[in-house]
């Protein structure tokens, strides 16, 4: 898949790059960060703004998380391989890690940082040195939640080592939400320049990125509750209070254009590759209940909905077995979301259950939005929407009926199909919705890739597929 990514230099030169081979890659991991080639920060942000929600919010580790908590089957390539637990190997997510997470986004986000604080040729740069913490804070959850434990402390050194020791997920997690405090203080800071259009997410406003990070901490927050199920409910929930307060706030990148290199790229893979189908996990969820997005997101075969059962489907790259993702879903400018209001939403539904005084009402109020507002951002008619919450099923009748098996699955289905990275995260902590696959043994991480196990073997940690995380199991293997 490496000829579906790219790079970015700027908005307006945006060009596929396809890399080929691994003297690119080196090339890029011996830049020196502290004496790099000097691009300024006003070029180095529209690369990040653009390359972080397209090559990591919408690409290899979506589409496989997708599989994986089957919001989707595959039904041809390497998903349908995936699917069938064929190959879950040390190339899954080699593209991610070894194109552009590490040697690309993770490098210029720490250009930007270097160069914008003290010390640096732009020292004072405080407001883009504050998105970049809130993006370089955001990619390294993603790393960590996705392979564990991670290089951090060691990383982006270049040729100063090659050999980067591995950090525990706990110590990574504490070390992003400090960051992320580290850019609300940015941002009400004086800065040597403020960012405007070169910033592809937000347009340079400072206020709806502090939402973001304020959310962003909400989010990583919930994720430790099996760690510790109280505090870090309070601690979700004290973020809210300062993060979005509509769906107007969404940290979502909506910026993508028709010109074939820069199209949606969930888009772009199915148009050229047609690798995911309608899963039948995903829509026994929703036919019960007459989910009125099923016509939204879903195309029909021979005048009905047929799901394919993940881990067995046949090959249908034609899509003309199983119903295929819609026009409607997914088109060349369609907004890639990286966290929305619905989503934090369900998890303030979630904390008030959890946390030391539950307050049953305030959850069932903050649920209640979430599904209304997830509603709304999926197009569904005000009328077909309200039929749809005056099931039980769906909105309960009574705060006491509200349980945390249906925040789940409805925040489930709110995070499709662009949130499936977060919707991987989310079964793995709480086993919600029991999945299909026959074959049973979903990953509950990625293998680490083969070109780091091949260049620095000694660090990378010796654990399988079906290892937990450390905010899964308790232990950082």
């Amino acid at each position: 898949m490496k000829n579906m990514h790219i790079r970015y230099l700027s908005f307006l030169t945006i060009i596929l790059l396809a890399f080929s081979c691994s003297e690119d890659i080196m090339d890029k991991i011996d830049t020196n960060p502290n004496n790099p080639v000097d691009v300024p920060i006003s070029l180095l942000i529209p690369n990040v703004t653009v390359a972080v929600p397209y090559n990591v919010t919408g690409t290899d580790i979506a589409w496989y998380s997708s599989i994986f908590v089957e919001q989707t089957a595959g039904v041809h390539g390497q998903m349908r391989d995936a699917d069938r637990r064929a190959s879950i190997n040390s190339q899954m997510g080699e593209n991610s890690w070894a194109y552009y997470f590490y040697p690309d986004i993770f490098m210029d986000l720490k250009q930007i940082l270097i160069k914008g604080s003290e010390g640096g040729t732009e020292a004072g740069n405080w407001h883009n040195v504050g998105i970049a913490q809130v993006l370089m804070a955001y990619c390294m959850f993603v790393t960590t939640d996705t392979w564990g434990r991670v290089p951090w402390t060691e990383a982006f050194m270049g040729s100063g080592n090659r050999y980067p020791a591995y950090d525990d997920q706990e110590f990574i997690y504490t070390e992003m939400q400090a960051m992320l405090d580290d850019a609300i203080a940015n941002f009400q800071r004086e800065s040597t320049a403020n960012p405007a259009g070169e910033d592809f997410i937000y347009g340079g406003d400072l206020e709806a990125w502090t939402r973001a990070a304020y959310a962003l901490k909400a989010r990583y927050h919930n994720r430790l509750s099996n760690r510790d199920p109280q505090q870090s409910a309070a601690d979700a929930l004290s973020a809210i209070n300062n993060a979005f307060t509509s769906s107007a706030d969404d940290f979502t990148f909506n910026n993508f254009s028709p010109d074939a290199n820069f199209q949606n790229p969930w888009y772009k893979m199915e148009l050229e590759r047609g690798h995911h189908a309608l899963s039948q996990t995903f829509y026994e969820l929703m036919a019960p209940v007459n989910d009125p997005r099923i016509p939204l997101w879903f195309t029909q075969i021979g005048g009905e909905y047929v799901p394919a059962l993940n881990g067995t489907a046949a090959e249908d790259q034609a899509h003309t077995v199983y119903s295929p993702l819609s026009g409607q879903l997914l088109y060349d400018v369609a907004p890639m979301p990286i966290m929305t209001y619905d989503e934090m939403k369900f998890i303030e539904a979630e904390c008030h259950l959890r946390k030391a005084s539950p307050d049953p009402a305030a959850a069932l109020a903050a649920y209640t939005e979430a599904v209304n507002v997830a509603l709304v951002r999926a197009g569904v008619d005000p009328t077909d929407a309200a039929a749809f919450m005056a099931q039980p099923e769906i909105v309960p009748v009574t705060a006491a009926g509200l349980t945390l098996d249906m925040i789940i699955k409805q925040k489930y289905l709110a995070l499709f199909p662009y949130g499936s990275i977060e919707a991987y995260a989310e079964w793995r902590r709480t086993g919600i919705p029991t999945l299909q696959n026959p074959l049973a043994n979903t990953p509950r991480r990625f293998p680490y890739p083969q070109d780091e196990i091949s260049g620095n073997g000694a660090n990378v940690p010796d654990v399988t597929y079906l290892m937990g995380v450390w905010w899964d199991d308790g232990t950082e293997d």
